[in-house]
């Protein structure tokens, strides 16, 4: 059980320091699309997207638990987080949609107040 913690903890840190460096590029948010068998992270400015590279193979599976969990998924196409990035408050809006059995995930980014609404 302690390995599975310590990989959940891993993928959390994974997780965080990718929405982390969209928001200091100014991303709006963030695609993580399936691409061979890895995970490529793309920031996405309006309509225009930047390939930010892949997230480690160890990793990708479960960072994606990680997501699903966090953002209540199960079963659901769409989900919500909360999370501290960069010592700011934001919502993180999770759409999931399936291509050829993979998941393929959308991030929205969005500040929220201090009081977390």
């Amino acid at each position: 059980m302690s390995e599975n913690v310590n990989k959940s903890e891993e993928a959390f840190r994974e997780l965080v320091r990718v929405l982390e460096a969209a928001v200091r590029a100014g991303a709006h948010s963030v695609g993580l699309e399936p691409e061979d068998e890895e995970l490529t992270v793309v920031h996405y400015f309006g309509s225009r997207g930047q390939v930010e590279g892949p997230i480690r193979n160890e990793l990708k599976q479960a960072v994606l638990a990680e997501i699903v969990s966090r953002a209540d998924l199960a079963g659901k196409p769409k989900g919500e987080m909360r999370l501290s990035l960069l010592g700011m408050e934001y919502k993180v809006v999770v759409d999931t949609r399936e291509s050829f059995d993979e998941s393929s995930f959308n991030l929205t980014l969005k500040k929220t107040s201090r009081r977390g609404t």
